[in-house]
């Protein structure tokens, strides 16, 4: 290990505590210390409790869509991967190539997506939202952009910058350890 990561990890190991909510609020002088192990523990507890909240709302935004929460997913993949094949959808939601078809024809039902030939590869089927698609976003979630906007707004452009590298090593991390477990 070289002196500068020797040196971060020593550091580290006396931070800020967090409030009772579970969020660490570095600007607050009169925080206790707590060790890294604390704070690990911390961030796993605050992280599952993050996963149950983000399943609750993609619960709320299905019901608010008319769609089965399934159907939601797949409609909100395709709104932040883009164009998939089926077996891309089946692949990152846990399903079958079977059950997609299903999930597929309800959202072309609906107006929602559209097949269209792979653009390179002509043998396969593409799945892609239609232009209308973007409308049922925000009646899913009124004012998600505003509540964000207003959470974060308190944050310099350097901690947002280091939120949004977290953010990318988490899911990195759990891409990785979901492509581990198949």
């Amino acid at each position: 290990m070289n002196r500068s990561r020797q040196h971060e990890r020593e550091t580290m190991d006396a931070v800020p505590a967090a409030h009772s909510d579970g969020l660490q609020d570095a600007r607050d002088g009169d925080a206790e210390s707590r060790s890294r192990g604390e704070l690990y523990d911390s961030l796993q507890n605050d992280g599952q409790r993050l996963a149950v909240r983000l399943i609750r709302l993609l619960h709320r935004m299905a019901d608010r869509s008319g769609m089965n929460p399934t159907d939601f997913q797949c409609y909100t993949l395709l709104r932040v991967g883009g164009t998939m094949t089926p077996g891309e959808i089946a692949e990152s939601l846990c399903l079958s190539t079977g059950s997609v078809t299903g999930v597929v024809d309800r959202l072309e039902a609906h107006g929602l997506v559209e097949r269209t030939r792979h653009p390179e590869d002509r043998r396969k089927v593409a799945v892609r939202l239609t232009g209308g698609a973007e409308r049922l976003a925000a009646a899913t979630a009124p004012d998600m952009r505003g509540a964000m906007t207003a959470l974060h707004a308190d944050y310099t452009l350097e901690e947002l910058a280091v939120i949004a590298d977290w953010l990318d090593r988490v899911g990195t991390t759990l891409d990785g350890l979901t492509d581990g477990h198949r």
